[in-house]
């Protein structure tokens, strides 16, 4: 991911204690709708953007979090053409392969949806399958949307956690559901801690500004 800010002067964010320990195999996955990240605009809708600078904040805050856990595996970061348009500066200075750029309002959305069904099926393919990729350990989403909820729930049910990044004050009750666990990121440029909004019956206990779904 892109430095925008110094790396000394980001503070990892605190870690869920739902999320267990990596083994030396798991892979150690991020997933990023920049299109959520950058206040949500994409094709065929006009407002105001968030900085390079901010995002750029944002996605360091993000690895230095995934990689307390462990290596970090794999990143994709999913926008679409509008988004990568206007943060081109931080797409040309990301190593090859990490975005994912698509047309149209729901683009960035059925990109990761696809790396999440992904890891659903390695999970399922054979231990013994040619093809079959190192068992995915955990899954860091940074996403607000409903559209990720059920391939969210899928990839619990099999084991694989999904630690979900929020970016905006509100998140899709089906997501918050599925995940593992929801911390929120910041909302100002220095990074603060922003409120959480979950649709009813969603209840919550915050702690800090991680939040895990009441029993």
């Amino acid at each position: 991911m892109p430095e925008m800010v110094p790396r000394g002067s980001l503070k990892a964010l605190p870690l869920p204690a739902e999320i267990p320990a990596l083994s030396r195999t798991s892979q150690l996955l991020v997933l990023g709708d920049m299109d959520a990240v950058s206040h949500g605009l994409a094709e065929g809708t006009a407002g105001d953007r968030a900085s390079d600078a901010y995002v750029g904040a944002v996605l360091g805050q993000v690895r230095i979090s995934a990689g307390a856990f462990g290596p970090i595996t794999r990143i994709r970061l999913a926008a679409s053409s509008a988004t990568a348009r206007h943060h081109l500066d931080l797409v040309m200075r990301s190593a090859n392969n990490v975005w994912s750029i698509r047309q149209g309002l729901d683009g960035a959305d059925h990109a990761l949806v696809e790396e999440l069904e992904d890891l659903a099926a390695a999970r399922l393919a054979p231990r013994n399958h040619k093809h079959a990729p190192r068992d995915a350990g955990l899954v860091v989403l940074l996403a607000q949307d409903h559209i990720y909820g059920p391939a969210v729930h899928q990839l619990r049910l099999l084991g694989v956690p999904t630690w979900v990044l929020q970016p905006g004050r509100y998140i899709a009750a089906e997501l918050y559901k599925a995940a593992t666990a929801v911390t929120v990121l910041s909302q100002g440029s220095q990074l603060e801690p922003g409120p959480l909004r979950v649709p009813e019956p969603c209840r919550l206990r915050m702690s800090g500004v991680s939040c895990s779904r009441a029993s």
